[in-house]
């Protein structure tokens, strides 16, 4: 063989193995490269989906605060708003209340000046109804409450009695306004 086919042949080899050596090399080279590629995605995609996660328990701890918030606004809104109305209706009963002791003492007041007089049994007639109407309008006082007003209710009940001294009316009914104005104050 002529040296010129051997330098051939052997530059050929020598090319044909520096391609086969480059192509395993550079065949190494990407696989490490797509590794550390496909590292590098899984880190990222991990650190995307922890961001994520964070974010969403974020979101859920602000919807649950929010949540609280506007429950809190509500139970207060209607513990507000179911005092105030206990407070009317309570005021409506102390106001029917007085109103009937009020009728009740003008009626006594008639009766007694009637006494010895025509009108004297009509008058009785009427003084006994409007204190029938005062029994009334304390058992609403005594159900509505609270016991301070019930009590003192109970007290000008007794100060519109038969018996009882005209100048006891006026300071039962005083202590009747103060507790009634106690209870009807907000807390």
């Amino acid at each position: 063989m002529d040296e010129a086919v051997v330098t051939a042949l052997i530059a050929a080899g020598a090319a044909m193995g520096g391609g086969a050596l480059t192509g395993v090399l550079t065949l190494a080279a990407a696989k490490r490269q797509a590794s550390a590629a496909w590292a590098a995605g899984e880190r990222q995609a991990a650190a995307a989906w922890e961001a994520g996660r964070q974010q969403a328990a974020a979101a859920w701890d602000a919807g649950q605060l929010q949540a609280t918030a506007q429950l809190d606004v509500a139970r207060r809104t209607l513990a507000e708003q179911t005092l105030a109305d206990q407070r009317a209706v309570r005021r409506a009963a102390y106001v029917t209340y007085l109103s009937r002791t009020d009728s009740a003492q003008q009626a006594l007041a008639a009766w007694r000046s009637a006494i010895g007089t025509s009108d004297e049994a009509l008058r009785r007639r009427d003084y006994d109804s409007a204190m029938g109407a005062v029994g009334e309008a304390l058992n609403v006082v005594r159900l509505e409450g609270p016991a301070g007003v019930a009590v003192a209710g109970e007290t000008l009940r007794s100060s519109l009695g038969i018996a009882a001294p005209g100048a006891q009316h006026s300071v039962a009914q005083a202590e009747f306004l103060d507790a009634a104005r106690a209870a009807l104050t907000p807390v």
